[in-house]
């Protein structure tokens, strides 16, 4: 047999709420304080990311006065940029990173004038820069064609051969890191501009 418990009943009371000016004041001044917290959290969290980028600083040299070249740095430019572990800078004059150096030319000027303008030959080195030293040291290079309409695609390799390159030279990278962290002083970013 069961046995029943008697219920317990609790009335909740309700409060009259009164406007008070007093109480909006301090819940207005509450709400401004928060903001600035949360504004110069923001701040903080921002610089803490901005000294933690770990990004390579990528400086690119365009030599492409024919138009299929101009387009294909601008677009590599523009790959380096959205890269997220890449970063594009000005020059070579300060910080370290790779130096990317295109030159091109049209492969049917003044052989065939129909067919110009839509493929061109372009030649790339790759070089390592740092402060440190006396001027830029060679990586690599390479010679390949591209078509006007295959600028994503051979942006796309030439950033893989970057990544390559970093990590054949990780060791390196990595010392210039720690360095550059005792002494920062890191070039500004840019964004991408089109080749002259």
């Amino acid at each position: 047999m069961r046995r029943s418990r008697p219920r317990l009943r609790v009335k909740v009371a309700r409060a009259a709420v009164i406007w008070q000016p007093a109480l909006v004041l301090k819940t207005l001044r509450l709400i401004f304080a928060a903001a600035v917290f949360a504004l110069i959290m923001l701040g903080t969290a921002l610089r803490s990311n901005a000294e933690a980028d770990s990004r390579i600083d990528v400086a690119v040299d365009c030599h492409c006065p024919d138009p299929v070249g101009a387009g294909f740095c601008t677009a590599f430019k523009q790959k380096v940029s959205d890269s997220p572990g890449y970063r594009l800078v000005a020059n070579t004059s300060s910080g370290y990173g790779i130096g990317v150096h295109f030159s091109s030319v049209d492969l049917w000027q003044g052989i065939n004038s129909e067919l110009s303008g839509r493929i061109t030959a372009v030649s790339v080195a790759f070089t390592i820069y740092a402060e440190k030293l006396p001027g830029e040291v060679y990586a690599d290079s390479s010679v390949f064609r591209v078509g006007k309409d295959t600028f994503p695609e051979m942006s796309a390799k030439i950033v893989g051969a970057l990544g390559q390159i970093v990590n054949l030279n990780s060791n390196l990278f990595n010392q210039m890191r720690t360095e550059s962290e005792k002494n920062p002083s890191a070039g500004p970013a840019l964004k991408p501009a089109p080749s002259p």
